[in-house]
């Protein structure tokens, strides 16, 4: 199951920018993958720039295509030198909905209830 979508800004690569990318699930293996790669590029996966570092090696890991790039040459450095913020939310986006349509196929999900808006209390009365 994938998903694919357009970029707004593109990436680099070669002598030109790249906008078209296909996405699938990342799995456990992309995880590993992304801490192993994590900690060879920063050191550590503790602290906000390693938490970064990570998110875009598990995407880079989790992309299966961008534009004309090879997909040996899609990778966490990439896409922290080439993605801007915002297309890296439109690529979330589609992992996301990746996400929602294999918990549907789930049929044994439990229907949940909505959270109760704001605007309700759910205190108990005090006495006065």
């Amino acid at each position: 199951m994938t998903e694919s979508g357009s970029l707004l800004y593109g990436v680099p690569f070669g002598d030109t920018y790249h906008f078209t990318f296909t996405v699938k699930l990342p799995v456990v293996r992309d995880t590993m993958n992304g801490l192993e790669a994590t900690m060879e590029e920063c050191g550590t996966t503790e602290g906000p720039v390693a938490g970064m570092f990570y998110r875009a090696a598990v995407m880079a890991s989790a992309l299966v295509s961008l534009g004309n790039i090879p997909a040996d040459q899609i990778t966490p450095q990439l896409l922290c030198d080439g993605l801007s913020d915002d297309d890296f939310d439109l690529i979330d986006a589609q992992i996301s909905a990746i996400k929602k349509k294999r918990m549907e196929l789930n049929p044994d999900l439990p229907d949940t209830e909505p959270p109760s808006s704001p605007s309700e209390s759910t205190d108990s009365p005090s006495p006065k």
